[in-house]
Parts: C-alpha cells; sequence; structure tokens
C-alpha cells in the first residue's frame, strides 16, 4: 500500500490496485498547503479510481476538480452525504458519519477503507467520534488531523486504536505555524515511531 499526500488534508491511496484520493485537492487557502500545480496535472493526467470528500469546506474540497474529475471520467464524487459503501475490485469504501471538530452542524463522513490492509481516514472528525466507530475493523493506519495529536486527551484517544501507523495531515508548514502545532505535537507524541507527517508530494509504502 502506498500514501502520497497531495493536499493540506488530503491524500492519493493506492491499495490492492485501486487508488483512491480522499480530500486530495485543496486551493491555495494560507495557511493550509496548496495542491501543488506538478501534483494537479498528475491528478488529472492520470484520475484516481475513487474520489471522495469528507465534507465541503475549501481546505478539503476543490469544487472544480470535482466537476472536472466527473465530466472527464463520467464517474461519480462522493462526499458526507453517502449513505452506502463503495466496492471496487478487493477493495471496500464505508462512510461513517462523524462530527466535525468543535462544529455539529457540518455534514461530515470520514472513511474506511478495507483490503489488504485497514485505513480509516478521518478527515476533520472530532477524536470523540471514536466511541460510536468501534464496531468496525481495528485500522492498520489512521489518517488524522492535527488535532488528535496536539494534546494529551486527544492523543491517548488516538493510540487506543492501536493502529500500526498514524500518518498527520493538516499541519502548516512550520516557517508559517503561527499556533506552534508542531512544538504541540513534538511535545505531545514525543519518539512515538508510529507517527509520520508526510510532506506535500511525499510517499510512503506501508
Amino acid at each position: 500500500m502506498e500514501v502520497i499526500r497531495t493536499a493540506n488534508a488530503g491524500v492519493l491511496l493506492k491499495l490492492d490496485g485501486v487508488s483512491i484520493l480522499l480530500d486530495g485537492v485543496c486551493e491555495d487557502l494560507f495557511p493550509y498547503i496548496p495542491t501543488p500545480d506538478f501534483l494537479l496535472k498528475e491528478l488529472i493526467t492520470n484520475y484516481p479510481d475513487v474520489v471522495a470528500f469528507t465534507h465541503m469546506h475549501k481546505d478539503h474540497y476543490d469544487k472544480t476538480y470535482a466537476e472536472l474529475y466527473t465530466k472527464d471520467t463520467l464517474r461519480s464524487v462522493y462526499g458526507p452525504e453517502l449513505s452506502h459503501f463503495i466496492e471496487m475490485g478487493n477493495v471496500k469504501i464505508t462512510p461513517v458519519s462523524t462530527r466535525h471538530i468543535g462544529k455539529g452542524d457540518i455534514l461530515h463522513a470520514s472513511f474506511i477503507i478495507e483490503g489488504s490492509k485497514c485505513v480509516w481516514f478521518m478527515g476533520d472528525a472530532s477524536p470523540l467520534c471514536f466511541k460510536n466507530i468501534d464496531n468496525y475493523p481495528k485500522p492498520d493506519v489512521l489518517i488524522v488531523p492535527y488535532a488528535y495529536v496536539t494534546n494529551e486527551a486527544s492523543w491517548k484517544i488516538t493510540k487506543s486504536l492501536c493502529a500500526d501507523k498514524i500518518l498527520v495531515v493538516h499541519l502548516p508548514e512550520k516557517e508559517n505555524d503561527s499556533y506552534g502545532l508542531w512544538k504541540d505535537m513534538d511535545s505531545t507524541v514525543k519518539d512515538d515511531n508510529s507517527v509520520y507527517v508526510l510532506e506535500i508530494g511525499e510517499n510512503i509504502v506501508l
């Protein structure tokens, strides 16, 4: 399985021959990190098999890309209103209704991807949502925003899932980190070798 970070809070996941773009395109919305032109070109030249967004905030969802994808491929773009699972090859993608961090009125869904490995992609879901999705299979890989790793209470919840690898997205560049999120993360997770932060365009094989 390969994971490539493509945007502020998004990744391209390649699992069992299926490519899945999750919150994977973001325009320039400083301090959020946008999808660079070379990656956007690749995501248009070689469209993923599945494109899904957890919610419609612009740092997670790009309307222009979504419309172009549908026009060129005649395939649906999946969003938080999705109420059924998707199967492609040996991969199953299940939407789970979750509450956006600090905002109960935002339509939001996290995605659980099952194949030879199990991936939980949380989007901007509150860490407290874990108690409502404990009937799903244990994740091998957990992809989470910074809120899961920047304070002890959330970190305890995150670790309780016992994921082999935890990939952190939604972090600003270190030089633009006015809130001290990198410092808080380093202080919280310390030297935990299960935690990874990918640069935009960087990939990891798990």
